[in-house]
């Protein structure tokens, strides 16, 4: 299990909240945090999208890059968020999405 910090804020709050949410997966990607968070707010619903297991490597071209942003900004609208950000356990690190 891989716990984590997420930081996130939705359309309708006016404050950021921070959550612990722990993943199955021993890697962490924005997807990955965009699908717990998903879980957690919304347990009775199937995540709608796909989910790579590691983010968008450096060395990506841009259409792989273009996928991904869009997966990620078509997973925040769809749980109306306006701010995300996560730290992996053990780490100092806060990574956007």
């Amino acid at each position: 299990m891989t716990k984590f910090w997420v930081a996130f804020k939705s359309e309708h709050q006016s404050e950021v909240q921070d959550l612990q949410l722990e993943v199955d997966e021993p890697a962490m990607s924005c997807d990955i945090v965009l699908r717990a968070l998903g879980r957690h707010l919304n347990p009775s619903e199937e995540w709608p999208f796909a989910v790579d297991c590691a983010d968008c490597p450096t060395d990506a071209d841009i259409g792989e890059r273009a996928v991904r942003l869009n997966r990620v900004q078509a997973a925040r609208r769809h749980l109306k968020l306006t701010y995300l950000s996560y730290r992996p356990e053990g780490t100092v690190l806060q990574f956007s999405c």
